[in-house]
Parts: C-alpha cells; sequence; structure tokens
C-alpha cells in the first residue's frame, strides 16, 4: 500500500493521556531515566514509537490524526494490517506496559499516550539486569543520575 493512499483501518487518532500524579511525579518521555529503566521493559521499537507518539502532542496537543503506515516508517519499520508485524507488536507493548491505551475503536481507533511515565513499578524492575537495578536504586533514593549531566552522553541524542 502506498503511503498516499491509505485505507480508513490505517488511521490512528492520538489523544494526550491526562494522569496529573504521574505528571506530577513521573519523568517525561525524553528524560534519561526512559532510556535507562524504561527501554529494557518496552523495547528499543516500542520507546521510540511511544517518544514519536507523544512529541507530536507536543506539536498539537489536543490531538491529531496519523496514518500507522507513514508512523511506523518513521520509526524504521514495516506496518502491515494485522497483529503480527513489527508495529504493531510495538504498540502493543506500549499499552501492555502502561505507556498508551486504546480508548476507542470507532469512529477512528483512538490512542491516548502518556508524555509521562511513572516510576518503574516493582514488577518490572526485577527483569531488569542487576546494575541496572542497582542504578534504579541509587537514582530513586540518592538522587544521584548514573549519567553525569558535565558529560555528553548518547541518551541526550535519543
Amino acid at each position: 500500500m502506498h503511503p498516499s493512499h491509505t485505507t480508513e483501518d490505517a488511521i490512528i487518532h492520538i489523544v494526550p493521556w491526562k494522569d496529573p500524579l504521574v505528571e506530577e511525579h513521573g519523568y517525561a518521555i525524553d528524560d534519561p531515566y526512559i532510556e535507562m529503566f524504561w527501554l529494557p521493559i518496552l523495547g528499543p521499537t516500542a520507546t521510540w514509537l511511544v517518544r514519536r507518539l507523544a512529541g507530536g502532542l507536543q506539536q498539537q496537543p489536543e490531538g491529531y490524526t496519523v496514518d500507522m503506515t507513514d508512523l511506523a516508517r518513521g520509526i524504521g519499520v514495516n506496518y502491515a494490517p494485522g497483529r503480527h508485524n513489527p508495529f504493531a507488536r510495538a504498540l502493543s507493548r506500549c499499552t501492555m506496559f502502561g505507556a498508551a491505551q486504546q480508548i476507542a475503536v470507532q469512529p477512528h481507533r483512538t490512542i491516548a499516550v502518556r508524555s509521562v511515565l511513572p516510576q518503574l513499578p516493582a514488577r518490572h524492575l526485577s527483569r531488569l539486569p542487576h546494575p541496572l537495578r542497582i542504578a534504579h536504586h541509587d537514582w530513586v533514593h540518592m538522587g544521584t543520575s548514573p549519567i553525569s549531566e558535565s558529560e555528553p552522553s548518547a541518551f541526550s541524542n535519543a
């Protein structure tokens, strides 16, 4: 399917997921915390996807409509109708782990997206490698980031 000839099935509407508690105490989607601790849980494609979706909400805070084919190509994966493609799996992971939620199917599939993610829940912390669990403890309890603010980092360019 050529991106300029999309079907209604390939269109999704993105709206903000308002959660004052998470927005007050969580981490912005472009914060190094997301890449350090959420990325191993969400996976790289889902992390890029939620960042891209939240970035669109910075430009259009009330929401926007996007073609999934174009969105998928924009993050380096393919989109095809169905659940068995990299884009669909990434979107599924975003909803499975609470970075997004489907709130409507008609007239368009509508996805609410967080622009701030909460601190990683304990059940997910246990899935992190031991060094990352230690880094997370230090980050949260001692207020120290494993990334020095004086050093350039690969995280700052994500």
